[in-house]
């Protein structure tokens, strides 16, 4: 991928990765919490476009990204851009060092209790992809 295909605007029918780094993140039947989905403290929420990126390299950037903090890669929850955009979120293309594809989910509400319930919905939305 180009880097000015990184910079294509966000479309809604696009996949996005939200790297699990916490076990506990994951509940038992494999469903996701919604605490991956909170962006507190931060502002912004990163994901990761699956634009021109296969299984094997979407799995990489996850391993850099745990490597850069120190965590272990559990596993990546799935949405479609436009599951943010029903929350009145918005994607934007923010690509960094060594993932072109990274994205923000910003226009978050300020306070942590609006986020949770937000993060709440987006869960129970997402698919859970274990890292095997």
């Amino acid at each position: 991928m180009s880097v000015d295909e990184s910079l294509t605007p966000v479309g809604d029918e696009e996949w996005l990765s939200r790297y699990i780094l916490q076990k506990s993140h994951v509940r038992h039947d494999k469903t996701l919490r919604p605490d991956p989905f909170i962006p507190h403290p931060y502002a912004d929420l990163s994901v990761t476009r699956h634009l021109g990126l296969g299984d094997k390299e979407l799995w990489g950037i996850g391993e850099d990204v745990a490597g850069q903090i120190g965590k272990s890669l559990y596993g990546r929850a799935e949405n479609q851009v436009k599951t943010f955009e029903r929350h009145h979120l918005a994607v934007v293309s923010a690509p960094v060092e060594g993932n072109p594809n990274h994205a923000n989910v910003t226009r978050w509400p300020a306070d942590k209790p609006s986020q949770k319930i937000i993060a709440m919905e987006i869960a129970a939305e997402s698919s859970y992809v274990e890292r095997t």
